[in-house]
């Protein structure tokens, strides 16, 4: 009968195990970052300078499936639609520089003229309320003069009345007076008639 040996399978160890696992993360870690190497050289990183901010001139083209890297402040995106109707009218601008400058100028005579007329409009309005003030005084001063007349006339009223009540006693006392005097006259000469009468 043959005799058997016992096979020894041995379980490995918790020692084992942890390099396994370090070894597999440590290969999948190496993997990952080549694929995105791979990737990131690929698409290439293009970076924008803080100095493209105040930069004059045709703008950079934006070309698909890459990266930018922006140090501008401040970047305004525009679609090829928009960026070529902006060049259209910037370029009918510039050309038609003298019809511009045309329009400038009527543009600054209209406002010159109407800065002149509202300059001349003030000094109207200045001269007109300067005539008004001396109408409104000269007025003033007739209707001061008018009251004066008038209470000088109302004076000269009351004097000539009083003056008037004055001539009117006079005469009453004077037709009194000569009544009396002819009363008195009368008197004598009936006295002197019959004083007569009696000496004959």
């Amino acid at each position: 009968m043959p005799q058997t040996i016992p096979c020894l399978h041995n379980k490995p160890t918790d020692s084992t195990l942890n390099i396994m696992k370090n070894l597999l993360f440590s290969f999948l870690l190496m993997f990952i970052s080549f694929s995105y190497g791979q990737v990131t050289d690929s698409l290439k990183i293009i970076e924008i300078p803080e100095s493209y901010a105040d930069r004059q001139g045709k703008p950079f083209m934006v070309k698909k499936d890459s990266l930018y890297l922006f140090k501008t402040p401040d970047i305004y995106l525009v679609n090829k639609k928009s960026f070529l109707a902006l060049e259209s009218f910037y370029k009918n601008v510039s050309n038609q520089n003298d019809m511009t400058n045309a329009l400038l100028e009527n543009y600054t005579k209209t406002l010159r003229r109407n800065i002149e007329l509202e300059s001349r409009l003030k000094i109207n309005f200045d001269e007109t309320d300067a005539l008004d003030k001396a109408i409104y005084e000269r007025t003033q001063a007739t209707l001061t003069n008018t009251q004066k007349a008038l209470d000088y006339t109302i004076n000269s009223l009351e004097k000539a009345t009083n003056s008037l009540d004055l001539v009117e006693k006079n005469v009453k006392r004077q037709r009194k007076k000569s009544v009396f005097e002819k009363v008195l006259i009368g008197l004598g000469g009936i006295g002197i008639g019959v004083l007569v009468g009696v000496s004959l």
